[in-house]
C-alpha cells in the first residue's frame, strides 16, 4: 500500500499520530481542528494541512464527532474534496449533511452504506426523521421491515405512505411481514391500518375494525349516503347470477359512486372480506348481499364457512366504517359521481325492510313466498 503524503504541518502530523495511537483524543482534536478551520481567515491556505489529518482520523470517528466536522466545514468552499468524501463515506447525519451542503462533492450524492450497516441504522432508538427517509429511499426490504418493528422509529409523512404503499404492492415474504409490523405499530393511523385490510390475519382485522370504529373519520356523513337504485341492484343480481366478474364490478362501482371502477378481485382468498365490506358500503340489503355471496364467486358460495363469516360482517361492521375500508385500500373516494346509479334513503331512519333474516335467504324459492303470510306464489 502507498504510504500517505508527509504532511504539510509538522504539529498536526504529531497530534494525527497520538490521535491514531491513543485513541481517546481523536474525537477532540477533530472537533477542535474543524472549529478551528471554519473559523480561520486563511483556509486556503489551512486546508491541505486540515485534510491530512481529517482523512486519516474520519474513518473511526464515532457518529456525533463526524456530524460536527460535516456541520461545520461542509459548507466552506475551501473544504477539500477528500474531506468531503470522507464525511460521506461516513454514512449517517455526516453523509447526508454533505450531500445537502456540498451537492456538488465527488460522491457525496451517490456514497452508498453497506446494507448491514444500513440494517443495524434502522433498529436504531435514537433516528432523525431525515435519517429515516434516507433508509427508505433505498427501498430494502429488511431495512423497511427493521423500521417497521422499531417502535422507537417516529414513521410518518412520506417515509410511512411509502412503507404502506410497499407493504400492500409487493408479494415477497418480506413485504407481507412488513404490512404485519406495520398493522401492530401503536402508532398507525386508522387510514393507512384500513389500507392494509387485505394483508392482515384475522385476529388483525378484528383488532383494525375495532380501531377503525374507536376512530370516526371528521369528514364522515353517514347520514346522506345514498342507497343503489333499484336498476344498479337488479345489474348487480344478474351480473353475480352469470358469474359475470366485470359487469358486477362496474355495477358496484356504480352503486358507490365511483369515479371509476377498482380493480376489485373478490375471487381472492385474501379479498372474500372485501366483498361483503364493499357490498356494506353502498347499502344493498341483507337479502341482495347474500344472494351475491351464493352467485358471485365459488370459493365464497361453496364454503358454508365463508358465507356465515361474511354475513357476520354485514351484521356487525358499521357502514360508516365499512366505506373507510373500501375507499382506503382501492384509493377511492364513496359518493364522488352523485347522484349515479344512487337513491338517498338516510341511514339513521328505519331499516328493517333492508336486512330480513338470514335464514330466509337459504331457503329454497325465498324469493317466492308471500311476504305477509310465507306462502309460496
Amino acid at each position: 500500500m502507498t504510504p500517505p503524503p508527509p504532511p504539510l504541518d509538522e504539529d498536526l502530523a504529531r497530534l494525527s499520530a497520538l490521535a491514531r495511537d491513543g485513541g481517546a483524543i481523536a474525537p477532540v482534536l477533530l472537533r477542535v481542528q474543524a472549529d478551528l478551520f471554519a473559523a480561520s481567515r486563511r483556509r486556503a491556505d489551512e486546508a491541505a494541512a486540515f485534510a491530512e489529518l481529517a482523512v486519516r482520523l474520519l474513518p473511526r470517528a464515532d457518529a456525533d464527532t463526524a456530524t460536527h466536522v460535516a456541520r461545520r466545514v461542509a459548507a466552506l468552499p475551501q473544504t477539500p474534496a477528500a474531506v468531503l468524501q470522507a464525511l460521506a463515506a461516513h454514512g449517517g447525519e455526516a453523509a447526508r449533511l454533505v450531500a445537502a451542503l456540498a451537492p456538488d462533492a465527488p460522491g457525496a450524492a451517490d456514497t452508498v452504506e453497506p446494507p448491514v450497516a444500513a440494517l443495524a441504522r434502522a433498529r436504531r432508538g435514537d433516528l432523525s426523521l431525515d435519517e429515516i427517509a434516507r433508509l427508505v429511499a433505498r427501498d430494502d426490504p429488511a431495512v423497511d421491515l427493521a423500521l417497521a418493528e422499531n417502535a422507537d422509529a417516529a414513521l410518518g409523512g412520506r417515509s410511512l405512505a411509502t412503507l404502506v404503499e410497499r407493504a400492500r404492492g409487493d408479494r415477497i415474504p418480506l413485504r407481507t411481514r412488513l404490512a404485519g409490523a406495520l398493522l401492530a405499530r401503536d402508532d398507525l393511523p386508522a387510514d393507512d391500518a384500513a389500507s392494509l385490510y387485505a394483508q392482515a390475519d384475522e385476529p388483525m382485522r378484528t383488532r383494525l375494525l375495532v380501531g377503525i370504529t374507536a376512530a370516526p373519520r371528521a369528514d364522515a356523513h353517514p347520514s346522506v349516503r345514498p342507497r343503489p337504485s333499484a336498476e344498479t341492484v337488479a345489474t348487480l343480481l344478474a351480473a353475480a347470477e352469470r358469474g359475470d366478474r366485470a359487469t358486477f364490478g362496474s355495477a358496484l362501482a356504480a352503486a358507490l359512486a365511483l369515479e371509476t371502477s377498482p380493480d376489485w378481485r373478490f375471487h381472492e382468498p385474501a379479498r372474500h372480506d372485501l366483498l361483503a365490506l364493499a357490498l356494506r358500503a353502498a347499502g344493498l340489503g341483507e337479502e341482495e348481499t347474500i344472494r351475491i355471496f351464493l352467485t358471485l364467486d365459488p370459493g365464497i358460495a361453496r364454503s358454508v364457512t365463508i358465507v356465515y363469516r361474511l354475513v357476520g360482517l354485514i351484521r356487525g361492521v358499521p357502514r360508516s366504517v365499512a366505506a373507510r375500508i373500501v375507499e382506503a385500500v382501492h384509493g377511492v373516494r364513496i359518493g364522488a359521481q352523485r347522484g349515479v346509479g344512487t337513491t338517498h334513503i338516510p341511514m339513521l331512519g328505519a331499516d328493517s325492510r333492508h336486512r330480513p333474516r338470514f335464514s330466509r335467504v337459504l331457503e329454497p324459492n325465498a324469493d317466492k313466498r308471500d311476504s305477509k303470510n310465507g306462502r309460496a306464489v
